[in-house]
């Protein structure tokens, strides 16, 4: 029972840095699945509302419909601070069907959900929007 030999410190020391590179991994996994699913839990449920996504090409927002009205979608890219002029800053679609001029008339059924997809082809901007309101 003397001290221990070479390869064994050697071993545990490789053993501990395992453990610790699959810890930090199972680390690494857990907050990129909490990342994702944070994003594709993004949902609005007011007429009014508008969601921004940061500086992202693509943005989409659920939008559950708290009643039955004639709405309007619209998504906006901001740059310095108010949204880009440019006709064809923005794309959006509801449902997968695109819309003319990044704006989508609806009639909202309550309860009912819609999916917003905007995107942009912009460099430079800070946040990726997407409002809904009444025409």
């Amino acid at each position: 029972m003397g001290s221990p030999v070479a390869g064994e410190v050697e071993n545990s020391g490789l053993s501990m840095w395992i453990v610790e590179a699959m810890r930090l991994g199972r680390l690494s996994l857990a907050l990129l699945m909490i990342a994702d699913i944070a994003s594709a839990g993004t949902t609005m449920e007011s007429i009014g509302a508008e969601k921004c996504g940061g500086r992202v090409s693509a943005f989409e927002v659920e939008f559950l419909a708290p009643e039955s009205a004639p709405l309007e979608a619209t998504a906006k890219a901001i740059v310095r601070g108010a949204p880009d002029p440019g006709q064809d800053a923005v794309t959006l679609s509801i449902d997968g069907k695109p819309c003319t001029d990044a704006r989508c008339a609806f009639q909202s059924r309550k309860g009912e959900t819609y999916k917003l997809a905007a995107t942009t082809k912009l460099r430079r901007f800070e946040e990726l929007c997407v409002v809904v309101a009444r025409p």
